[in-house]
């Protein structure tokens, strides 16, 4: 073989090699985002089979792909799949460290499965995160998580701290408010779940909960338009339906 015509050979094996190389990452990425996109839009339509699909797609290009993730882990959480969900949510946050609302709905996840000191640890990360835009979800989540641990003057600190970031939280008035009814502080529980009640306008369970103070100091009358006021607003609701029951 000549040498011209051995550059020509090789010339012509570097082409071909060229040829018969895969997508790049930046291709894959780009695949792997469409996905994504269409996922996220079939999920705001409530279309939650086709989102599933898109996301399984969109993890054939990127395995990695946080918000895949995080998607995967909330629609897993609505379902109550809480194992799934977590891998999710803890993937997400592995692959993005700074994933806030995947931090938050991992905290959430563990709350609801009552795991209460590992929903602590998950969370209070948020807490020194300038740029968390609902630093009162986490205070909430953190107050709830020591409430049910017994710890009442860390959840004490949270569920007020919930309220100084956002004056307007009915959940945050709702949970200080129960904490003041068990502290035996009565007057306060009444004040912060009457505004629980105001700020949600359609919200049972601070009605169950001033039904039963009302109750227990005397004021049926005041206690029966509470629970009136429970049915009414969540009638199939566990608060509502346990307020039925007390009429």
């Amino acid at each position: 073989m000549t040498a011209r015509n051995f550059t020509t050979a090789v010339a012509t094996i570097a082409l071909l090699a060229g040829c018969s190389a895969g997508p790049t990452r930046a291709q894959l990425d780009k695949k792997a985002e469409f996905h994504y996109k269409l996922a996220n839009g079939y999920f705001y339509e409530n279309q939650i089979v086709p989102a599933l699909k898109e996301l399984t797609e969109c993890m054939k290009f990127d395995e990695d792909h946080p918000d895949a993730h995080h998607l995967f882990g909330f629609i897993f959480f609505g379902r109550k799949e809480h194992a799934r969900a977590e891998r999710h949510f803890r993937r997400a946050l592995k692959v993005r460290t700074g994933f806030h609302e995947a931090r938050s709905n991992l905290g959430a996840l563990l709350l609801e499965t009552r795991r209460w000191r590992d929903a602590i640890d998950v969370l209070e990360p948020l807490l020194s995160e300038t740029l968390y835009s609902t630093p009162w979800v986490a205070h909430n989540n953190m107050g709830y998580a020591y409430h049910k641990l017994g710890k009442r003057t860390q959840a004490l600190k949270h569920y007020r701290l919930a309220l100084f970031h956002n004056q307007k939280f009915c959940k945050g008035y709702n949970n200080l408010g129960v904490l003041y009814k068990e502290l035996g502080q009565l007057e306060d529980a009444i004040e912060k779940l009457a505004s629980a009640s105001t700020k949600c306008a359609v919200y049972a369970e601070p009605h169950f909960h001033l039904a039963s103070i009302y109750e227990s100091i005397g004021r049926r009358a005041l206690a029966a338009q509470q629970l009136r006021s429970c049915v009414k607003d969540g009638p199939e609701s566990t608060f509502g339906r346990r307020c039925q029951r007390r009429l």
